[in-house]
C-alpha cells in the first residue's frame, strides 16, 4: 500500500523526538531523496521542531545544571573562585545575556559555550539525519562474464578480471578514497597526495597516493598477492598494530595467513589476462597450462602427469586459445582434445 505525506510527517516529528526506528531512518531518508518537494517538507519540519525544543528549553531547562552535567562529561571542571548563577531559567540567563550588568559574576564566554552545548544537544539529531541522507551512494561493479575496464570518481582507472567486484562511493570524500575489492584487478590509481587512495580486502589494506599495481585478492591456492608496477604501496593487516610493509616497483607480495612475504616479481606473464602477451622462456608445461587457464579462463590440464616438465619456449601476443594450442601442439608433440568446457594435453612425455 502507498504511504501517503501524512505518514512520512509522522515518521519525521518520530525521529526528530528520537522514537524511529533504524528501519523508519532508512524509510525516511529514502523517501526524502525522492523529490525536492519531499526535501522541503522535511526541513519545515526540522525548523519547526528546532523552534519547539529552544521554546521548551526556555521554559523549562535549567541552564546552570545542563552545563554542570555537560562540564561531567567533557572532564571539564571549575575554579572555586568563579561564580554561578543558581536555580534560574534560560530566559533569566537569556536577559542577562543581552544586557548584563556590572555586578554580575558569571562570565559571559562561559555563558555563551553554555549555550552553544545546548544548542548542539538540540541540533544533533538534525545534524545526523542530514549526514545520513548526504552520505554518497555506494557503486557496485562486478565482471561476470568478461573483464571490465572502469574509470572511478578520482579519476583512477581499475581493470576487473572476470569474477571481479569492486565497490566504491560515487564521490569520494573526506581525508581518503576507500574501495573495496574481491578477486583480480589492475589499479592505475590518479595522485593525490592529500587524500590517499585505499583498497579494503578482507583484513587486508592497501595504501597508495599515485601508483600502478596488480592485485588478486584469493589467488589459486587461497592467498593474497600484489605486484607493483610503479610508485609505492604501503600494505599492512587492520588488525596488526606494527608497521606497513613497503613495496618498490618490481616487488611482489603474498599475504599467506598472517604473514606478509615481499620477493622481486619473477612472474612474466601476471598482466597476460589483461593485456593478452604471454611469453614463456624454457617454462614447463605444468606451469604453461596454469597461466592458460587463467588468461583465458579455461580448463586447460595435463593428461599425462609425465608432461608436467615438457619445456616450452614461445611468445604469444593477442593470440585466441586456440592459435596458443595448436603451437605447443606442433612444438612439444602433444595431442590436445578441446571439448568446450576442458581442454586436455595429452601425449607421452618428454625426454
Amino acid at each position: 500500500m502507498k504511504k501517503d505525506s501524512a505518514y512520512f510527517e509522522e515518521l519525521t516529528a518520530r525521529y526528530f523526538s528520537g522514537e524511529a526506528s533504524p528501519a523508519e531512518i532508512s524509510e525516511l531518508s529514502a523517501w526524502v531523496a525522492v523529490s525536492d518537494e519531499n526535501k522541503t517538507v522535511f526541513r519545515e519540519s526540522q525548523y519547526a521542531w528546532m523552534a519547539v525544543e529552544e521554546s521548551r528549553v526556555v521554559d523549562a531547562v535549567d541552564l546552570d545544571e545542563e552545563w554542570a552535567s555537560f562540564e561531567k562529561q567533557l572532564g571539564i571542571h571549575e575554579k572555586s573562585s568563579d561564580v554561578l548563577l543558581h536555580n534560574s531559567k534560560f530566559v533569566n540567563q537569556y536577559s542577562i545575556f543581552k544586557s548584563p550588568p556590572s555586578s554580575n559574576h558569571l562570565s559571559i564566554s562561559r555563558f555563551l559555550l553554555r549555550l552553544a552545548a545546548v544548542m548542539l544537544i538540540l541540533a544533533s539529531p538534525a545534524y545526523l539525519l542530514y549526514r545520513y541522507l548526504h552520505q554518497p551512494a555506494i557503486k557496485e561493479l562486478a565482471a561476470i562474464t568478461h573483464r571490465i575496464d572502469t574509470l572511478l570518481p578520482d579519476g583512477s582507472r581499475v581493470t576487473l578480471n572476470t569474477g571481479a567486484k569492486i565497490k566504491y562511493p560515487e564521490k569520494f570524500k573526506g581525508k581518503k578514497r576507500a574501495v573495496s575489492l574481491e578477486g583480480e584487478a589492475y589499479f592505475d590509481v590518479a595522485h593525490n597526495a592529500s587524500q590517499p587512495f585505499i583498497i579494503a580486502a578482507g583484513g587486508i589494506r592497501v595504501e597508495v597516493k599515485g601508483t600502478s599495481f596488480y592485485i588478486n585478492t584469493r589467488s589459486w591456492n587461497g592467498d593474497f598477492e600484489l605486484v607493483l608496477t610503479t610508485g609505492k604501496v604501503e600494505l599492512y593487516l587492520e588488525n596488526d598494530s606494527g608497521p606497513a610493509r613497503v613495496l618498490n616497483p618490481g616487488e611482489k607480495a603474498v599475504i599467506h595467513g598472517n604473514q606478509i612475504i615481499i620477493s622481486p616479481n619473477g612472474d612474466a606473464n601476471y598482466m597476460a589476462w589483461k593485456t593478452l602477451r604471454i611469453s614463456f622462456s624454457n617454462e614447463p608445461l605444468n606451469s604453461v597450462v596454469a597461466t592458460l587457464s587463467k588468461v583465458y579462463q579455461s580448463s586447460v590440464c595435463l593428461g599425462n602427469p609425465a608432461l608436467a616438465q615438457c619445456r616450452l619456449t614461445a611468445t604469444f601476443d593477442n593470440q585466441s586459445l586456440e592459435s596458443v594450442l595448436n603451437v605447443i601442439k606442433a612444438t612439444l608433440d602433444v595431442d590436445i582434445r578441446n571439448s568446450g568446457s576442458l581442454v586436455e594435453i595429452s601425449g607421452k612425455g618428454c625426454r
